[in-house]
C-alpha cells in the first residue's frame, strides 16, 4: 500500500468514527475538526519519522 493509500483509509476511518460521534451529540462538529486535525498532523509526523529510517 502506498503512503496516500495508507493516508487515504485513516482518513476514511477517523471520518467515519467522528461522524458518528457528532451525530450522537457527544462532541461538536467544531470540536471534531479540531481533534482530526491534530491526529492528522501527528500521524503525518509519525509516518514522516518512520519512513526515514
Amino acid at each position: 500500500m502506498t503512503k496516500e493509500m495508507t493516508w487515504g483509509v485513516v482518513r476514511a476511518v477517523l471520518a467515519a468514527g467522528g461522524g458518528y460521534l457528532v451525530a450522537r451529540g457527544m462532541i461538536d462538529a467544531g470540536t471534531l475538526e479540531t481533534v482530526l486535525g491534530a491526529l492528522g498532523t501527528l500521524f503525518v509526523a509519525g509516518w514522516s519519522i518512520w519512513s526515514k529510517k
